[in-house]
């Protein structure tokens, strides 16, 4: 073990989330690898000097974690980006991807008009229409199709804070089939597995006291290399307030070069860890028994199941030493209730992600954590009232992709990505025949065998793409219709729930540049063409005017004044002060058992177990290695690598690979190597590699997000190889997510 003091600063700059130079937002700046050298001259220092302008309110739209930001413009251009300091999700910072968001509008390869496919799918041939022969087009092609299949063959993708219009507009035309990826590739199992557990989800702002906290347990999460900003400052602040990290990974992140303690687990054994700590917990005493017997559903029948997995036991799977995880175990246990076991969030791993997130939920609920500083905070939601708006039903079909049915726990409004895909593909309950992809990307999804998904793409006689940028999807697509950018647009305001509620505004900063539309007004162009434009009846701009009236005067100026209205009054800490807590699962107690799996149990397994049962994973055999992936710090998953800020900080991805097995490979730093999915015989271009111990062996690591094929794009296209062609697919039985990792290959220097 070792203890690790840094400053905030040090910090920063080791987890790879400082902002871009001061300058990286301004317009016109050259290479961030430069801006050093370049404030040394006077030349270089108008970059850095400017008058400020008007300052328009907004949130980013870079990632999802949706930070407060001022947009600085002058003489109609934006002309820098600054994080609002009032807003809890930031407090005046950005990170890379933050600054960097100007990019995303004044980027040359930018969808700037409606286009029309001419060419073979891929071909790149394009044909400009105006927006009414658009929605003409669309009408036409979507009302064939539901004339002879039904209004369920369409399909629709979403993502991002417009994905709201396009989710009614899906049902307002009469399909079940709305699926938004984040669900089935990314959190799905973490919030079924804490919402049977808890009563409520992990949700997008994690409801982990990090900042207060004396012992942080964290299970892969990178907290350091995610990156989100306010999250990442409550990580540090945590760590400069005194807390103890310790840190389960096969890789070393970002997050584990700051830890006490970092476990390099054999990959997929995360569950087998967090029961042997329960075992120990139950069998020393460890646990708050008084918050145990108020609240906790199950006791005795966990205490008699964890008793097969032993310390011992748990060495022989995870890699760990038992003595170790005794330790660990009453280390975390001597600081409760003020501690916190962090799962994933991207948590679409091994096929069993659940059940691993129900044994690390077990580890919070038996140190009594909920509603006390340093453990789980109660997330509440801002006292304010939002404007009607009428919204269509759900159509009263099958879906295809088994949420609700095959997959019972699966929310109907989130679906499964990967199951609408491969209902695509086998046209099976029912043809579908169009697809409309709102800001997401399904080629970068690595949710199908490499080649499976243009098999499936093949199927569908008409595909629609709602995007800012000719994505590798949209390249394929049909039609293309331009979306406005986040910074070009009024949204409605962000209303979040959470330790510190908020609501945040964002209002265009600038007219669009281009012949763009907000995507409210591209689904209310194709819903008028179908007569069902009364569910777009009241614009983003209508919906803010309404919200602002609806504010006691005081609220409605300071939010106009500040860009973010902050309730700051409200108590996250329940239990602390003395209120008694409350649990909306079957039991209205903390399930440690969940009795809502019981009957699947009986009929399926092991797997709809009501306790965690422990399996050992999928393993590579002889010359194989195993595949992680994970995300980038200065990228947002796969949509940012045609920016050329963010690609100057992050444009180089080498295949990770342990030190003893490039040895026996004949391997050195920066060799070139080929990797040849095992299951499907697809081969990579040639890459360099990088050789490390922060990589357990037989285990290879690349960053998601590359090896793009669109040729649309003049920065981002062809650099790298794409995780998605390696990919395994396995589908997690209860929630109805995937497991990506595991994707095993072969290795061939070049």
């Amino acid at each position: 073990m070792r203890n690790t003091h840094i400053s905030r600063r040090g910090f920063l700059k080791l987890a790879g989330v400082t902002s871009i130079a001061g300058g990286a937002g301004v317009f016109g700046l050259p290479s961030p690898m430069k801006a050093s050298k370049e404030q040394e001259s006077v030349k270089g220092m108008r970059h850095f000097s400017y008058e400020r302008g008007v300052k328009t309110p907004s949130y980013c739209e870079m990632c999802f974690w949706k930070c407060g930001v001022d947009v600085y413009t002058k003489d109609g251009r934006i002309k820098k980006l600054e994080g609002n300091k009032i807003n809890p999700n930031n407090y005046g910072k950005l990170c890379a991807k933050g600054n960097a968001g100007i990019q995303s509008t004044y980027d040359p390869d930018r969808v700037q008009y409606p286009l029309l496919r001419v060419g073979k799918r891929g071909e790149g041939k394009w044909k400009k229409i105006t927006w009414d022969e658009a929605f003409t087009h669309i009408h036409e092609k979507l009302s064939g199709l539901f004339e002879e299949y039904g209004e369920e063959t369409l399909a629709t993708f979403m993502h991002g804070t417009g994905e709201r219009y396009a989710h009614t507009l899906a049902f307002a035309l009469g399909t079940p089939n709305v699926v938004v990826p984040s669900y089935s590739q990314c959190v799905g199992s973490r919030e079924i597995a804490w919402s049977k557990t808890f009563g409520f989800g992990v949700s997008g702002h994690e409801v982990y006291d990090m900042a207060n906290t004396k012992h942080m347990l964290v299970f892969g999460r990178n907290l350091a290399g995610a990156v989100h900003v306010g999250e990442a400052e409550r990580f540090v602040e945590g760590l400069a307030n005194g807390a103890k990290l310790t840190y389960i990974d096969p890789r070393c992140s970002e997050t584990a070069a700051t830890a006490h303690r970092w476990l390099q687990v054999n990959p997929g054994t995360d569950m087998a860890l967090a029961l042997a700590m329960i075992h120990v917990i139950l069998r020393d005493n460890l646990a708050d028994l008084d918050f145990v017997r108020k609240y906790c559903y199950g006791y005795n029948e966990l205490h008699e199941h964890v008793k097969q997995y032993t310390p011992k036991w748990a060495e022989n799977k995870t890699g760990i030493k038992a003595k170790e995880i005794e330790e660990i175990a009453w280390e975390f246990a001597k600081d409760a209730p003020n501690v916190i076991a962090i799962p994933p969030r991207r948590i679409s791993r091994y096929g069993n992600d659940v059940q691993t997130v129900r044994a690390i939920a077990i580890l919070n609920a038996l140190m009594g954590n909920v509603g006390v500083p340093g453990g789980q905070f109660i997330r509440s939601k801002p006292p304010v009232e939002k404007p009607h708006e009428e919204h269509p039903s759900e159509p009263q079909v099958q879906r295809a992709d088994g949420a609700g049915t095959l997959y019972p726990f699966a929310p109907l409004n989130l679906g499964i990505a990967d199951k609408l895909y491969e209902a695509t593909l086998t046209q099976d309950p029912y043809p579908i025949k169009a697809w409309l992809l709102y800001a997401t990307n399904p080629l970068q999804h690595g949710a199908t065998e490499n080649g499976k998904l243009f098999e499936a793409m093949a199927n569908v006689d008409f595909i629609m793409a709602i995007d800012t940028q000719l994505s590798d999807s949209a390249f394929y697509a049909d039609i293309v219709l331009p979306e406005s950018t986040y910074l070009e647009r009024d949204d409605i305001p962000l209303i979040q729930k959470d330790a510190i509620p908020l609501v945040a505004l964002r209002k265009a900063a600038i007219d669009p540049i281009y012949d763009t539309k907000h995507v409210f007004d591209i689904c209310k162009g194709i819903a008028e063409k179908f007569g069902v434009e009364e569910y777009f009846e009241k614009s983003p701009t209508q919906f803010t005017q309404e919200f602002l009236e609806h504010l006691e005067p005081n609220q409605r100026e300071k939010l106009e004044k500040d860009g973010t209205l902050v309730f700051n009054d409200i108590n996250p800490y329940h239990h602390a002060e003395g209120k008694r807590l409350r649990f909306s699962t079957t039991t209205r107690k903390i399930q440690l058992y969940v009795p809502d799996f019981e009957e699947l149990y009986k009929e399926k397994g092991d797997e709809y177990s009501p306790l965690p049962i422990y399996s050992d994973p999928k393993m590579p055999k002889g010359n194989e290695f195993r595949l992680l992936m994970g995300r980038a710090p200065n990228h947002s998953h796969a949509r940012s690598q045609n920016n050329w800020i963010l690609m100057e900080v992050h444009g180089n991805n080498p295949l990770w690979i342990n030190t003893k097995d490039a040895k026996k490979l004949g391997l050195k730093d920066e060799d070139k190597v080929k990797i040849k999915n095992v299951k499907t015989g697809f081969e990579s271009q040639a890459h360099i590699i990088k050789i490390t111990d922060r990589i357990k062996e037989q285990t290879v690591f690349i960053h998601h997000g590359f090896g793009h094929i669109t040729k649309a794009w003049s920065i981002g296209f062809n650099v790298g190889i794409s995780d998605t062609n390696f990919c395994s697919h396995d589908i997690d039985p209860l929630s109805g997510a995937c497991g990506f990792n595991n994707g095993f290959v072969t290795i061939k220097k070049v």
